[in-house]
């Protein structure tokens, strides 16, 4: 194995070993993997951040803006939980 197939294969393990720390995982209550592990871009403390986005419209203040989400997963009550978390905002309107 070269240098860098040994490197993919440690974050793949690292990131398996973060989704065990899932209690629900241990009990056959969730996916003993992750169902969005090729999308994963960065592991945190109790949290996992994806490349997965959605935008939608929405009026703030009376403004129309576009907000953009990023998923996320939370370590929650010994489980993974799915949030989208606003990542930014653009205004839609000029002036």
């Amino acid at each position: 194995m070269d240098g860098n197939g040994a490197k993919a294969l440690s974050a793949r393990l690292e990131q398996q070993e973060h989704w065990r720390q899932a209690h629900a995982v241990a009990r056959g209550e969730q996916s003993a993997t992750d169902p969005d592990a090729w999308e994963l871009d960065e592991l945190g403390e109790r949290v996992r951040l994806y490349s997965i986005r959605e935008e939608h419209r929405q009026v703030v203040d009376g403004q129309a803006v576009l907000v953009i989400q990023r998923m996320t997963k939370h370590l929650v009550d010994d489980r993974w939980e799915t949030v989208y978390e606003v990542e930014r905002t653009r205004s839609l309107t000029s002036g």
